[in-house]
């Protein structure tokens, strides 16, 4: 995939010289974010969830019941965005007003896809000798990835 190209309306303006879009600074940031925020318009709605993910390759895989409506908007193709930080620290200062925190993020914009379904979910929900079980194939069919 190539570099990710900042268009004027979503490029950092304050600060800019700290942006970074390079894919390998994205690409870590995704790896190491324990969740992230995917938002999107239901019902004419904004809506913003918070979710797991992964990073496969180019694409960011999110799970969730095919029946709930953040899988049925991603199967239908809708446009989304996808909001994964990583809080760094808080810089206090003697005034409140000079607080702040450090922190790296990226947000990213797309349509959303069914990506897996019944067995091949199988292939990605195993237990991996932990204590854990392997899903069952109801768990199976009641699981939905989509990127």
């Amino acid at each position: 995939m190539a570099e990710p190209d900042p268009r004027p309306s979503i490029d950092v303006r304050r600060e800019p010289e700290r942006a970074r879009y390079d894919r390998a600074t994205i690409d870590a940031i995704l790896d190491e974010a324990f969740y992230c925020h995917l938002g999107f318009v239901h019902e004419g709605h904004p809506v913003v969830i918070p979710t797991i993910h992964v990073r496969v390759g180019d694409r960011i895989v999110l799970h969730g019941s095919p029946a709930g409506r953040m899988m049925r908007l991603l199967a239908s193709g809708a446009g989304v965005s996808i909001a994964a930080t990583l809080f760094d620290g808080l810089v206090l200062a003697r005034s409140v007003f000079h607080h702040s925190m450090n922190y790296r993020s990226v947000v990213l914009f797309g349509r959303g896809e069914v990506v897996q379904s019944g067995c091949e979910v199988r292939l990605r929900v195993r237990g991996d000798g932990d204590g854990t079980t392997d899903a069952s194939p109801i768990h199976e069919e009641a699981t939905t990835l989509a990127a």
